[in-house]
């Protein structure tokens, strides 16, 4: 991942795009207007982790649909096992 930026706050529609994705993630296929949301996010730097990896993920992706979701599957598991090792 890029240099860390200063973080902002994420509100309740980022919050609301970042659940949706991850709902779809599960789910095996990111659709094109959750993409899309994500993509409006900004720059995955000022999103806080782990958001921001899953975010700097989809906006490096030329991947769509499912080829995408289990792209963010694998991602995902990563991310979950930084977690639980806290190295995030």
């Amino acid at each position: 991942m890029a240099p860390v930026v200063n973080k902002r706050k994420l509100n309740a529609s980022d919050l609301q795009a970042i659940g949706q994705l991850l709902v779809e993630i599960l789910g095996g296929e990111i659709r094109r207007e959750t993409r899309q949301v994500i993509l409006e996010l900004g720059d995955p730097r000022e999103i806080p982790p782990p958001y921001g990896q899953l975010v700097e993920s989809i906006q490096g992706s030329t991947l769509e649909g499912k080829e995408l979701a289990h792209e963010l599957q694998e991602e995902l598991r990563v991310i979950c096992v930084m977690l639980l090792a806290e190295q995030i």
